[in-house]
């Protein structure tokens, strides 16, 4: 796999583990610069992976350049190492590659990004199966756990610390996927489901609005926003960029008939919860 240091990707190792797999983080530990085609190819032939997971990328907030090279350049040229060796590959993209304004989104659904992230994700999916037709693009939304932490609400933990008020989009959809049941359905596409291929839509079945998710993942992590002497505003995505898609609600059709269940973000932490409470 790679992007082990990751967030999905400290929850993929455990489960590729635990499905009886042997782990290599295509990474540095296995003398492997993702941003040089060669040392990548050079590492597949050597390791002849039977598949790889492809979870490495550039977030949102880093330089143009960087997500291009990472999101698209680097995504292809592992496509074409693990074509040349005939290993399976599941490559990992997003809803942002969409535009926010033709929901829901259908599994092979045409991508139309209107931000460089997004961009540079489409470009790097795109680039994938062009490489290796019999890899599967995973189209997956905004990821969150119930042991660690996610990257976005850590922000807002951060912000809230300081006294800073948030603003938290209303108008914005997404289909927030726990963290676990992604990285085991990851597994599943890597070693069970190995005929499936193309793009495919995985994401937690409950559609919410940016500003409720946050919210209750506050909640959830027992922040009390107003107390910690900052606080929450509702407010519009639209009215602060047109760069912001809005409404990326997907459909499911064929997470459902392979079985790749991903519950919605209630259910997962109301049983959370419990489970804590009960413990």
């Amino acid at each position: 796999m790679t992007g082990l240091s990751g967030y999905l990707g400290g929850r993929l190792a455990p489960a590729i583990e635990a499905a009886g797999h042997q782990l290599v983080d295509l990474g540095r530990p296995a003398g492997v610069d993702l941003l040089e085609p060669a040392t990548v190819a050079a590492a597949v032939e050597r390791l002849r992976p039977a598949a790889i997971i492809h979870t490495a990328a550039a977030n949102p907030g880093r330089p143009e350049a960087t997500m291009d090279t990472v999101n698209r350049a680097a995504s292809g040229a592992l496509a074409e190492a693990a074509a040349s060796i005939g290993a399976r590959l599941v490559h990992v993209s997003t809803d942002a590659a969409f535009d926010g304004r033709h929901a829901p989104y259908a599994d092979d659904a045409p991508t139309h990004p209107l931000n460089e992230y997004g961009r540079t994700k489409a470009a790097g999916e795109a680039a994938v199966l062009a490489v290796h037709p019999a890899a599967v693009a995973v189209r997956t939304s905004l990821i969150y756990g119930v042991h660690d932490i996610d990257r976005s609400t850590a922000g807002f933990v951060a912000r809230l610390r300081a006294g800073q008020r948030l603003a938290l989009f209303a108008d914005v959809v997404r289909q927030p996927v726990w963290v676990e049941a992604l990285a085991a359905n990851l597994v599943r596409l890597a070693v069970e489901l190995v005929d499936e291929r193309g793009t495919i839509n995985v994401a937690g079945e409950q559609a919410i609005d940016r500003a409720a998710f946050g919210r209750r993942m506050l909640a959830y992590w027992n922040v009390d926003a107003e107390a910690w002497g900052g606080g929450i505003d509702d407010v519009r995505a639209a009215d602060v960029s047109d760069a912001i898609p809005l409404d990326l609600r997907l459909r499911l059709d064929r997470a459902a008939a392979l079985g790749l269940a991903c519950p919605g973000v209630d259910e997962v932490l109301s049983g959370a919860a419990a489970g804590r409470s009960g413990s």
